[in-house]
C-alpha cells in the first residue's frame, strides 16, 4: 500500500441555486513515504478542499483516505484532529499564525496539542528557518517572508509524515518565494516528511520532479469552477 492512497473521493458544498455543487471527485490518487508532489490548479477549483480531506480538516462525503496504513476518513472528528496534530503538517496561504502569541509559543502550542511541548526542538527550527534573533517577537513584527518562515518552521516541529502545503508562496515577492519553498523542501527531505503542495503558479509546480494537473486529477473540476 503507499504511504497516501485515496479511493473515490467526493465532496460536495450546498449550491446558492440549491442542491449540493461538487467540489471533489478523485478517483485514484496515491503517494509514496517522502515524495515530493505538485499540483496545478486556478482559485477557486477545489484544491484547498482536497488538501483539507486529506488533513482531516473536512470529512468526504464518500471514499477512503489511507495515511500510512490508515483510514482516516473513517476517524471521529478528535481522532482526526490527534491525527493531524501528530502526523500531519499544514502550511496555509495565509500562515494562520496566532498573532497574540511569540514566534517560539507559535510553535511550542501545536507540540503541546500533540502531547509535549519541546522548547529545544521549537528554538532549533527557528534557527534553521534563521528566525533565531525573532523568537521572541509577534507575528505582526515580522515580515511577510518572515511569517512564511515561521508557519513552515510551525508545520515542521512535530516531526510529520505529512506535509500539504496550499499556495505557500503567493503572498511572497518571487525572491521570497523561492527562498520559502526551498526551504519548505530541505526541511522535508531531512525530516523524510513527504510534501504536497498546491499552487496556480505553473513555474513552481513544474520545479518539481513529480507534477500533475488538478483538472486531470478532479472530475468535479468544470462544476467547482463553473465552468461545465
Amino acid at each position: 500500500m503507499a504511504f497516501l492512497e485515496i479511493a473515490n473521493l467526493r465532496k460536495s458544498f450546498p449550491s446558492p441555486e440549491g442542491g449540493e455543487l461538487p467540489v471533489v471527485e478523485v478517483k485514484e490518487f496515491t503517494m509514496q513515504a517522502g515524495d515530493q508532489l505538485a499540483l496545478r490548479g486556478t482559485s477557486g477549483s477545489g484544491k484547498t478542499t482536497f488538501l483539507h480531506l486529506i488533513a482531516g480538516i473536512l470529512k468526504p462525503d464518500a471514499g477512503a483516505i489511507h495515511i500510512d496504513g490508515e483510514c482516516i476518513s473513517e476517524f471521529h472528528e478528535a481522532r482526526r484532529d490527534l491525527m493531524r496534530a501528530n502526523s500531519i503538517g499544514y502550511v496555509f496561504q495565509s500562515f494562520n499564525l496566532l498573532q497574540g502569541y511569540t514566534c517560539l509559543e507559535n510553535l511550542l502550542l501545536p507540540m503541546a496539542f500533540a502531547g509535549e511541548a519541546n522548547q529545544e526542538r521549537a528554538e532549533e527550527l527557528l534557527e534553521q528557518v534563521g528566525l533565531d534573533h525573532r523568537m521572541g517577537h509577534y507575528p505582526r513584527q515580522l515580515s511577510i517572508g518572515q511569517q512564511q518562515r515561521v508557519a513552515v518552521a510551525r508545520a515542521l516541529v512535530n516531526e510529520p509524515k505529512l506535509v500539504l502545503a496550499d499556495e505557500p508562496t503567493g503572498n511572497l515577492d518571487p525572491s521570497s518565494a523561492a527562498q520559502a519553498l526551498e526551504l519548505l523542501r530541505k526541511l522535508c527531505v531531512d525530516t523524510k516528511a513527504a510534501l504536497l503542495l498546491v499552487s496556480h503558479d505553473q513555474a513552481l509546480v513544474d520545479s518539481f520532479d513529480q507534477n500533475l494537473d488538478w483538472r486531470d486529477l478532479n472530475a468535479a473540476f468544470e462544476q467547482a469552477t463553473g465552468t461545465s
